[in-house]
């Protein structure tokens, strides 16, 4: 009988019925099987079958059902009065259908199932403890009649009673609590394995299957990657041969390869993977970047862009503003946060916050375990960052994923770490090492604004300098001080049209322009391709004083040979300032060990800045200077054996505080910003659904380059959460409004008003 409910029951709002949604969903399932037919075993196969089969089953329910609009062509369920909400999530009802299969599955294999089927929505966390199981055994008892008697169902027997209890149990017993899950997976248990993967391809095929032109999986690349790899370089007037290096490593399981910028580290990637592929940047300027080059070695529709504002990237770079090639790149962004593109170009935080285990993460995991993953410049992230990416690695390898990890410089406490993941960790092969003198550096003894003098007469002489602070306030005071014409300042905190622009602005002037002074931070470390002739810069930890040196010099082929240095580092910072940022301890180890590993002639080169970050991120070296670097990654591992909601907490905002950001719009352009959201409720008039998407993603974009973000630390501070520091002009769309103290322009970005500080008595460190 179940099955004449299915065809008349709906699944959806828009007429679609149970059963042709569950057919829907084993097409998907076909397809990811004809596409990747050895993710799963035989066994795992049919446990997802079932998990499809049965997913819905509780939209049978008829609170569900009264619900939703009557569809004349199908039975109807005869709904009187006014329906109450149905308290019990469909997902929640739909194993109370299962019974019948006890006889056919183990108790575990069936709680496999179960979970997969009440974690396909990420909601309902609250009965997954014993408290919880009795509530929703309870709830379901006492209202059965009223969900199941138009199908004959009017009471909840024993037996149905203690099946979906014994299994909820089995589960709250072995995957509830995070840290219990974590061990688990990490000991290489196969029910936890199984688990993930089936839950979260489930929740895929799902999404897939409910979504406009959404697809599992689009067709994997098949072509030899070396021979597309040696046309592009052909294509690009390059020599139509792999780099020793890249021949050397192409066919490497999980690997760690420490190379300097220049040699390759694309090209390996490229050549390195096999399977599908996302390759991970810390930042969207770079990712951006990537994601060009990718396209031109795989072809557009192969590739796709995954970062918090992707959508609003590719459709600006367009070739074509026809209706249909828009609607192209709508479907080619649903299908890339489907996880669906055989080639990903993504930030960090789109992949590695699963960690966190935080509902449906499942669907990230179960991806990367038949996926090849890139980590560039894993460098440029700090360890609020790296811990839980380690995490997740050690935990996604255990279910199939292969990593290639490419780095500029690696810290001896990370490198032990990857050994003890069972990857080869490559540091100092010849073939990786650029033996090029690119910097010639020399440590002065005061601070940047002691030495503006020298930067100016350096830059009337026609050479192109780069300024490096270590805060975003210190930037902008650098440039209210610096009496120069041709000066700019880039930093974090523009709205982000205006730091696109001047992003492109920075990469022209370091190319073409002679005598121009860029004011920056640490933005440009890793996420910008330029090339300065010299560098001043506040003194920081060598790991990043190295990043920053990378922006001198660095795509000359040939030695720097100037008498005087191009690599200045300012020894004397705002201790105030600039601790809340970066340790004193390491500050001034650094400083000594770059000075012990200068050659004669006062030359840094690639190899000896591998050693100094080495030996500065050593686990004795560490210890020794009583850092608070362990402080950290032990803060961070809590938060990853704690429950997701965890990072909510203030304890968790403290570690991540220079991770956290959140994005307003500027008091200043309040006027610009009310007409478009105006514009934005107009567009309800628009009766094609994706002309009105379209439009919509048009007016989103315009109000994304209104945007600047701030860290979050800013309006948590109390003194500054009393005083109102935004306006939520509209809570859906998360558009936030700062409070009229914080003042901007496009010269200077984002900063406190004077007269609010000493006004409010805030802090003025909060706002470094």
């Amino acid at each position: 009988m179940l099955d004449e409910y299915l065809k008349t029951h709906l699944a959806k709002s828009d007429g679609t019925t149970l059963e042709k949604h569950i057919k829907d969903l084993f097409y998907q399932f076909e397809i990811f099987n004809q596409y990747y037919p050895d993710v799963l075993t035989d066994e795992e196969k049919e446990l997802l079958k079932i998990s499809i089969q049965y997913h819905d089953y509780g939209k049978l329910n008829k609170l569900f059902q009264c619900k939703l609009p009557v569809n004349p062509k199908l039975k109807p369920v005869k709904c009187k009065g006014k329906i109450r909400d149905d308290k019990i999530f469909h997902q929640y009802l739909s194993p109370l259908f299962l019974r019948k299969l006890q006889d056919k599955f183990s108790l575990e294999k069936l709680s496999i199932i179960i979970y997969s089927i009440i974690n396909h929505h990420a909601r309902g966390k609250e009965f997954l403890n014993y408290t919880g199981i009795d509530s929703l055994i309870n709830e379901i008892e006492e209202n059965i009649s009223e969900f199941f008697s138009h199908l004959g169902i009017t009471n909840l027997s024993e037996e149905t009673k203690d099946f979906y209890k014994k299994h909820l149990e089995y589960i709250v017993d072995n995957v509830a609590t995070i840290e219990e899950l974590n061990n688990r997976l990490r000991a290489n248990d196969e029910f936890i394995k199984t688990l993930i993967k089936i839950a979260g391809l489930l929740i895929r095929i799902d999404h897939s299957a409910s979504g406009e032109d959404l697809i599992i999986e689009e067709e994997p690349i098949t072509e030899n990657r070396e021979k597309l790899f040696l046309r592009y370089l052909e294509d690009n007037k390059k020599p139509k041969k792999l780099r020793p290096f890249q021949e050397k490593f192409k066919d490497f399981g999980n690997l760690v390869l420490v190379a300097d910028t220049g040699l390759g580290k694309t090209g390996l990637a490229t050549i390195w993977s096999k399977r599908k592929m996302f390759y991970v940047l810390p930042n969207r300027t770079s990712t951006n970047a990537m994601f060009e080059t990718m396209r031109e070695i795989f072809g557009n529709k192969n590739v796709g862009l995954l970062h918090s504002t992707s959508l609003f990237y590719v459709y600006e770079t367009i070739e074509s503003k026809l209706i249909d090639e828009d609607k192209t790149v709508l479907r080619d962004y649903d299908n890339t946060k489907n996880l669906s593109k055989p080639i990903t170009i993504s930030t960090a935080d789109q992949l590695f916050t699963a960690v966190f285990k935080y509902p449906t993460y499942e669907k990230i995991y179960a991806t990367l375990s038949y996926s090849d993953i890139v980590i560039d410049e894993i460098q440029g992230f700090d360890p609020a960052q790296i811990v839980p990416i380690l995490r997740q690695i050690e935990e996604t390898t255990k279910l199939g994923a292969r990593y290639l990890i490419i780095t500029a410089t690696l810290p001896q406490i990370i490198k032990e770490e990857f050994a003890k993941l069972g990857f080869e960790v490559k540091t100092n092969d010849p073939d990786t090492i650029d033996n090029t003198k690119r910097h010639k550096v020399k440590i002065l003894e005061k601070n940047i604004f002691e030495a503006l003098e020298d930067i100016i007469k350096i830059a009337s002489s026609g050479k192109n300098i780069l300024i490096l602070a270590n805060t975003v306030s210190t930037a902008q005071e650098v440039y209210g001080k610096l009496d120069y014409k041709d000066k700019n300042l880039l930093h974090s905190r523009f709205i982000w049209k205006t730091r696109k622009d001047k992003e492109e602005k920075i990469k022209k002037d370091c190319q073409a322009s002679k005598g121009k002074i860029w004011i920056s931070t640490q933005l440009v470390e890793a996420s910008l391709d330029i090339d300065f002739d010299v560098l001043f810069t506040e003194v920081a930890p060598a790991d990043s004083l190295i990043q920053r040196m990378g922006r001198i010099w660095r795509h000359r082929k040939y030695d720097y040979t100037g008498k005087e240095p191009n690599v200045y580092i300012l020894s004397e910072v705002d201790e105030k300032k600039v601790s809340q940022v970066y340790e004193k301890a390491l500050r001034e180890e650094s400083l000594m060990l770059i000075n012990q590993h200068l050659d004669k002639e006062g030359y840094l080169l690639s190899r000896e800045k591998r050693k100094i970050v080495e030996i500065l991120y050593s686990r004795e070296k560490l210890e020794e200077l009583n850092s608070k670097y362990f402080e950290k990654w032990k803060e961070v591992e809590k938060v990853i054996n704690s429950n997701w909601e965890y990072l909510f907490k203030k304890e968790a905002q403290e570690v991540f505080r220079d991770t956290f950001t959140f994005e307003a719009v500027p008091y200043v352009f309040k006027d610009e910003l009310e007409k478009l959201l105006e514009e934005y409720k107009n567009l309800k008039e628009i009766p094609d659904k994706k002309e009105r998407r379209l439009k919509k993603t048009e007016i989103l974009k315009k109000i994304n380059d209104l945007k600047v973000p701030i860290p979050v630390y800013w309006v948590l501070d109390k003194k500054v959460k009393d005083k109102n520091p935004y306006e939520i002009l509209d809570r859906d769309l998360n558009i936030y409004l700062l409070a009229k103290y914080f003042i901007y322009d496009d010269k200077r970005g984002i900063r406190i008003d004077k007269e609010a500080l000493e006004k409010y008595q805030f802090d003025e460190e909060i706002f470094v």
